[in-house]
């Protein structure tokens, strides 16, 4: 759905909208992760025209105040300058951030966009409570819901009352989702809230093994690209290489590959050397007696001749796709 620049005016279309018809004025706020980029936190902190608070008070991640993820207002300023379209000169250092982070490896999905009637102060206390949960053996783990990719994922594991108590203070919520659409979800804006027995949120171990298992895709995507960066370049995004990854376990599930390590290997041979190489004569008939074979996938493989991974990996860089 468009660039930035759409969406932004449309939650801030929507907001007006709302306002006409509930007789009242919400404010418009970003919640934008800034962990990784701290340089472009420091002109935002700089800013007197700009509100910002972070969802991190109260909590043990506060002393890392320079990475802390910030609840913005949207200004004055930079409701007119982008009233004014993309070639008008930008002054508003929200802007300017915006325009920067949506240029940065995964800036896309660093921005929620927030309408509430609520002040700044009750959105970040009510916030600063769910960058944490605990399961029931007293384990602990983050929650980096203002990564909009981890707050979709927390949408599907939360149970009905969880995203309405998330959502309690706000009229809406949006943010892009990984496959280019925008997630809107509505709340009642106001703050009431069934009673909390801990400073964190209480999942089960179904839930936290949920985000695990969304997790996965991204985690291979991580460990490809550290160990292949030689072969891959520094230019491809995490998600590009997220989109491939996703791909290549799909055609490994088929051939009934589970464990992490042939995950692994199987996925860094679709993505490094030909994303189509189980198709081949001499290695189709191998993965097919994969599963009742019972060593690993490398050692399953291991009498394909060298011969048979360059010819594919040739034909990859003939078809002008390189090694990806």
């Amino acid at each position: 759905m468009g660039g930035w620049e759409e969406r932004l005016n449309d939650t801030l279309a929507q907001a007006e909208t709302l306002a006409s018809a509930a007789g009242m004025v919400p404010n418009t706020y970003l919640l934008v992760d800034f962990r990784g980029r701290t340089e472009l936190a420091r002109p935002v902190k700089a800013c007197a025209d700009l509100s910002y608070g972070s969802v991190w008070v109260g909590t043990d991640l506060a002393v890392y105040d320079e990475i802390a993820p910030l609840l913005i207002q949207v200004d004055d300023l930079s409701r007119f300058e982008l009233s004014r379209g993309k070639q008008a000169p930008r002054t508003s250092e929200l802007l300017r951030l915006l325009a920067k982070l949506h240029e940065a490896d995964g800036g896309e999905f660093a921005v929620t966009h927030i309408v509430s009637a609520r002040p700044l102060a009750d959105l970040m206390a009510h916030y600063a409570y769910y960058g944490e949960y605990g399961l029931p053996d007293g384990r602990e783990y983050y929650l980096h819901f203002y990564d909009s990719r981890i707050l979709d994922r927390a949408f599907q594991v939360w149970t009905d009352e969880e995203r309405e108590d998330f959502l309690a203070p706000v009229h809406q919520l949006r943010y892009l989702r990984r496959n280019g659409s925008v997630a809107q979800w509505t709340g009642a804006g106001d703050m009431r809230q069934r009673a909390r027995d801990s400073r964190q949120q209480a999942f089960t171990q179904g839930q936290h093994q949920a985000l695990l298992d969304m997790d996965y895709p991204d985690k291979l995507a991580v460990q490809i690209r550290r160990l292949y960066l030689g072969v891959l370049g520094g230019g491809l995004r995490q998600d590009a290489l997220y989109t491939q990854v996703l791909a290549q376990m799909e055609r490994a599930r088929s051939y009934g590959i589970a464990t992490e390590r042939d995950m692994l290997d199987y996925v860094a041979w679709g993505i490094t050397i030909s994303p189509r190489f189980d198709e081949h004569e001499a290695i189709a008939p191998m993965l097919r007696r994969f599963k009742e074979s019972g060593p690993g996938l490398s050692q399953a493989l291991a009498d394909v001749p060298d011969e048979v991974w360059d010819a594919l990996l040739r034909a990859e860089q003939a078809h002008g796709r390189g090694a990806v």
